[in-house]
C-alpha cells in the first residue's frame, strides 16, 4: 500500500471503473467512468496531492495490480476543521483478503496523527452489508439516514447512511 501517484492514473482509471461495474454501492455509475480520460483521472490524482488541507489517495498493489484505493479528505473551514471524510473502493477478486481492513486502518491513522481531528464519516447505501460490517469492525456508528439518497438503474431508491468513528482524542 502507497500514495497514488500521477503516473498511476491508466491503473486507478482502469480499477475504478471495473469497481463501478461490480457493484451498485459505489455513488459513481458505469456511465460516469465510461466518459472519463487517464487526463481526468491524473488531475483527480494531482487534486489530491495538491490538496492544500493535505488529503490523502492511498493505493493498494497486489501482484502489480491495482486492487483498490481509499482516500481520506480534511476540512478546510475552522468549523468543521475537526472532520475528515474517508472513502474506500476494492475490486470484487480482492474482497475478503483483508485489503479494506488494512487501508481504513491505514486512514484512521492518517487522521489520528493530526492532532486537530477528532471525528472520522462515512457514507454506505442501504444493502451494502459487507461496507456495514467491516466500518462497523472498525469503530464506525451509524449516526444518520438520508432517506432516498440515491437512484439505481433500475428506478429503485437506496437510503444512504451517515457512520462516524470519534478519534481517541
Amino acid at each position: 500500500m502507497r500514495s497514488v501517484r500521477p503516473e498511476d492514473a491508466p491503473a486507478m482509471l482502469e480499477s475504478f471503473s471495473e469497481c463501478v461495474r461490480e457493484t451498485p454501492f459505489l455513488l459513481t455509475s458505469p456511465e460516469d467512468t465510461a466518459a472519463m480520460t487517464v487526463d481526468d483521472e491524473r488531475a483527480f490524482i494531482e487534486g489530491y496531492l495538491s490538496s492544500p488541507t493535505g488529503d490523502v489517495l492511498l493505493g493498494c498493489f497486489v501482484g502489480g495490480r491495482l486492487a483498490g484505493t481509499g482516500g481520506i479528505t480534511f476540512n478546510a473551514h475552522v468549523k468543521t476543521r475537526h472532520r475528515a471524510g474517508l472513502s474506500i473502493a476494492i475490486r470484487r477478486e480482492f474482497w475478503g483478503l483483508g485489503i479494506g481492513t488494512a487501508m481504513l486502518g491505514a486512514l484512521i491513522r492518517v487522521a489520528e496523527s493530526r492532532e486537530y481531528i477528532t471525528q472520522l464519516e462515512l457514507d454506505f447505501f442501504e444493502g451494502n452489508s459487507r461496507a456495514r460490517a467491516l466500518y462497523e469492525k472498525m469503530g464506525f456508528r451509524i449516526v444518520s439516514c438520508h432517506p432516498d439518497a440515491v437512484r439505481l438503474e433500475d428506478g429503485s431508491f437506496r437510503n444512504s447512511y451517515l457512520m462516524i468513528r470519534k478519534t481517541s482524542r
